[in-house]
């Protein structure tokens, strides 16, 4: 087990970043561990345009590009490592848990973001990663531009996803269980790039082949070559142990679930998912997380 650390941030997103960014200003050298690619959910953004400072806009990943070359400017890095586990141990400090290895910390940000909420459609599981997905990465990965694939979801990021697939080449529709729900720009911006909107029907049925027929209530039915569904969003809070969990569950302010932990980002900002707000929930973690340490040093 390695020597105690300050401070630990799980998740470098834009919420983990930006208190990595705090902390090493404020001298405390925190330990900012990611299991994948910097940038959390802004990875499968297209371009930010309500961030200010950019009033033109700027594509996502050379947001996160700026982000990473300000974190390193600070003397900070991102640590590739899968955590398991965050636990209290007695004297009121926490391990952080990989598989290969344990870290003793004596403050920890949590800002793992959320996953997508699994939707329950006949014979989606059996095709699940080759064609049916719920990652925009992993399907770009698994695919080519030209397919046709099909949105499932109503709401903002559906809309994103869509547009952000169809600027690459592929032929994209959506599907919404009821309306729209996404911004009217986006909705404009969709029907502008030639993309199919069908509102009021849920898929019902995947059937997999060389193609993918999804059946909607009302006897209708769609082809593509791939789905991916975007039906909302849960906190990834699986890797804290029950107690810790439950107390961090119950809400209230950052400061009141447990000495010591503090919530960063999406992962506690219930449907308010912005970049903006992700930046300010990770100052926010990261200048409570100074004042209980600056507390226990004296």
């Amino acid at each position: 087990m390695d020597e105690m650390k300050q401070v630990t941030i799980i998740g470098a997103g834009p919420a983990g970043i930006s208190a990595a960014i705090y902390l090493w200003r404020a001298g405390l050298e925190p330990l900012l561990m990611e299991e994948d690619a910097p940038g959390g959910l802004l990875r499968q953004a297209g371009k930010v345009e309500n961030y200010p400072g950019f009033s033109e806009g700027i594509p996502a990943a050379r947001l996160i590009g700026r982000f990473i070359e300000h974190l390193q400017s600070v003397g900070g890095s991102v640590v590739r490592a899968s955590v398991e586990r965050i636990s209290r141990d007695d004297d009121g400090t926490y391990t952080v848990s990989t598989p290969v290895e344990a870290h003793r910390t004596r403050a920890a940000i949590v800002a793992t973001g959320t996953k997508p909420k699994r939707v329950a459609i006949d014979g989606a599981r059996a095709a699940q990663g080759h064609q049916v997905f719920y990652d925009l990465l992993e399907l770009m990965e698994r695919s080519k531009p030209g397919e046709r694939v099909v949105i499932y979801g109503g709401g903002d990021a559906a809309f994103d996803l869509g547009l952000n697939l169809c600027q690459r080449g592929y032929r994209t529709a959506i599907v919404c269980r009821s309306r729209a729900r996404c911004l009217p720009l986006l909705r404009a911006r969709a029907e502008r790039d030639g993309i199919q909107v069908m509102e009021g029907g849920s898929i019902t049925r995947v059937s997999s082949g060389e193609s993918l027929r999804l059946e909607l209530d009302g006897a209708k039915h769609i082809e593509a070559d791939r789905l991916l569904i975007a039906c909302g969003r849960e906190p990834r809070l699986d890797i804290l142990e029950p107690s810790l969990g439950a107390r961090l569950r119950s809400g209230g302010p950052p400061a009141a679930g447990v000495p010591g932990i503090y919530l960063a980002g999406d992962v506690g900002a219930d449907m308010k998912r912005q970049v903006g707000i992700a930046v300010g929930s990770g100052l926010t973690a990261a200048m409570l997380a100074e004042q209980y340490l600056r507390k226990m040093m004296t």
